[in-house]
């Protein structure tokens, strides 16, 4: 039987909110974000039955959610692929010592997941290279760029500042369970304050790195490059094995800086993000994302 919240207005409906199912052979967590589109499943028992399946699409076509996406372990992935799900990457350390790997699956008419064609690819590939060619060109310090840890309180109004203007990428939700976060500001000399977030779970090892809003110019690729740097070092601290982020498949001053902080392409998701105002006159759009990825440790505390 699944749980799920009682109906409510769009005013009153919250951002994020867990649905649940269970029944005698499955069970798992939908972690539901209406900002971004994305449904995030937790799947507490292996075998990744046809019930689940049901109950995800319904759920996300009920919600209008697009992109569904799941983080297992090697020998689950086989089972969702059967169920119309994509292996769409890999996050090196997501289980300190044992890769995550996300399936994702993008809801429409078929029950066949779409997948990135041809062109997506090749597009994500020139940014990659892009990316990589203009890193080169960042310097090894950035004395000009300052990152901080700042108040949860200024980076979510900054957040839904930026939201409001059709600019926001990432959310600052909650993308797992039980799980901690901070954020910091980071500013480049005579450039704009940009914001940074990370997730992370201490018993996993991992973190989810987000930047709020996408480089619109070169001080913002060195305020972020910066940005990224601090939080990694600062995750890898805290005891962090993995640090992991998303980023739309044409952003190229994106692709710079997570190249320029230690990053590497694993993954890409088909429709995997939402530009908030991306789309004609303003609307939300979905683009194909890159996973950038960062092994910032060995379990045994010795550095990548």
């Amino acid at each position: 039987m699944a749980k799920a919240a009682a109906a409510r207005t769009p005013e009153n409906q919250p951002v994020v909110e867990e649905l649940h199912f269970k029944s005698e052979s499955a069970f798992l967590c939908l972690l539901l974000n209406r900002r971004v589109g994305l449904i995030r499943v937790i799947d507490f028992r292996s075998g990744a039955l046809p019930a689940k399946r049901l109950f995800i699409q319904n759920v996300a076509r009920r919600e209008g959610v697009e992109k569904v996406i799941l983080l297992v372990e090697k020998d689950e992935v086989s089972s969702w692929t059967r169920v119309g799900f994509v292996r769409e990457g890999t996050i090196p350390g997501f289980y300190k010592r044992s890769d995550g790997h996300l399936v994702g699956c993008v809801i429409g008419e078929k029950t066949a997941s779409v997948e990135v064609g041809d062109e997506g690819q090749k597009l994500a590939e020139r940014t990659v290279n892009a990316g990589k060619k203009n890193a080169r060109e960042v310097p090894e310090t950035l004395p000009m760029v300052s990152a901080v840890i700042g108040d949860e309180e200024d980076a979510l109004k900054a957040r839904d500042e930026v939201w409001r203007k059709g600019q926001g990428l990432s959310g600052f939700d909650a993308f797992g369970r039980d799980a901690a976060r901070y954020f910091v500001e980071a500013t480049a000399k005579k450039g704009r304050a940009n914001w940074l977030s990370a997730e992370y779970q201490d018993c996993f090892g991992h973190s989810l790195v987000e930047v709020l809003r996408a480089p619109t110019d070169d001080l913002d690729v060195l305020a972020l490059t910066g940005g990224l740097r601090f939080l990694c070092d600062d995750l890898k601290e805290r005891g962090i094995v993995s640090a992991f982020g998303f980023a739309p498949s044409d952003d190229i001053g994106l692709a710079t800086a997570y190249v320029a902080a230690g990053f590497r392409k694993t993954g890409l998701l088909a429709s995997g993000v939402q530009i908030s105002g991306g789309g004609p006159k303003g609307t939300a759009e979905r683009r194909d994302a890159i996973l950038w990825t960062r092994k910032l440790a060995n379990p045994g505390g010795d550095e990548e």
